[in-house]
């Protein structure tokens, strides 16, 4: 469950990439002023004196090796997009890194993953339309294709695997800009699942209703946040609750958040903020 949130923002990540307004590295990460590197580090947690303080995850096993989603650093240009983001394992050693490149105009149009390299082309009003991921040997592995609108949101999003049609998804959009429903179909145009999401007024996403062909019972997510913008409830209904506690710096960025599964602390993550002057 700890990994949950991690996970949720990854696809809210992903889900904001699909309107293709473009917003900015700190604006899709809630970062306040002109971050230039966050370094992320996760800890377990132990009570001591009644008080919780942190304690390395490494424990000496195998799980020490494990890539740790919370265990990271991220590099900005001075426009707020990322440059570079590398992944540690769970004992803080080098996992994998993925470096971003732009075009003198500010277009993002190659990223390198391990050896793989993904380009991504725009259409004449400077939306993106296509993004493709080849292998080191220049082969296809995947490629996904967008149909947007005048205001470049995206309609729909045909997925690849080297050239064969997978999935097919659509989205419907708010007054705002943001997704409201996305429905994914398999390439035979079934059914695989939808996803409808409600927003507070400031259209941060607090209830995500998740349905699917195999599972008839839908899966339900409910988030809170506070006067930051940051997480501060996460629940699937029926499941564990989680909450978070932040302290933060003089720029309004949290650099500790600790975690808290059914009020009892689970995890502590500190990040250390450098910004460009």
């Amino acid at each position: 469950m700890k990994h949950l949130i991690t996970s949720i923002l990854l696809l809210a990540a992903t889900t904001l990439s699909a309107q293709n307004n473009t917003p900015t590295d700190w604006q899709l990460a809630n970062l306040k002023g002109k971050v230039k590197t966050i370094r992320t580090i996760p800890y377990s947690v132990q009570i001591k004196e009644d008080k919780v303080v942190k304690a390395p995850i490494a424990n000496g096993s195998e799980f020490d090796k494990m890539p740790n989603l919370n265990n990271y650093q991220k590099d900005f240009n001075p426009q707020g997009y990322l440059t570079q983001e590398i992944l540690y394992q769970n004992d803080d050693k080098f996992y994998n890194r993925t470096e971003y490149y732009y075009t003198p105009n500010g277009k993002l149009f190659e990223t390198r993953y391990n050896s793989d390299k993904t380009y991504y082309a725009y259409n004449p009003d400077g939306y993106l339309v296509k993004v493709a991921t080849y292998s080191p040997g220049g082969f296809l592995k995947y490629h996904h294709t967008n149909e947007v609108n005048p205001e470049g949101k995206v309609l729909k999003r045909e997925i690849y695997q080297s050239n064969q049609l997978i999935n097919i998804i659509t989205y419907t959009y708010n007054k705002k800009g943001n997704p409201t429903q996305i429905r994914t179909e398999n390439s035979s145009g079934e059914l695989v699942s939808t996803e409808e999401t409600k927003y507070n007024k400031h259209q941060r996403p607090v209830r995500i209703k998740i349905s699917d062909e195999k599972n008839k019972s839908p899966y339900v997510i409910t988030q809170k946040y506070n006067a930051q913008g940051d997480c501060i409830w996460f629940q699937v209904v029926g499941k564990q609750l989680s909450t978070y506690q932040y302290i933060y710096d003089d720029q309004g960025n949290w650099i500790s958040m600790t975690t808290f599964v059914d009020g009892k602390p689970e995890q502590i993550i500190e990040r250390t903020l450098q910004y460009y002057e």
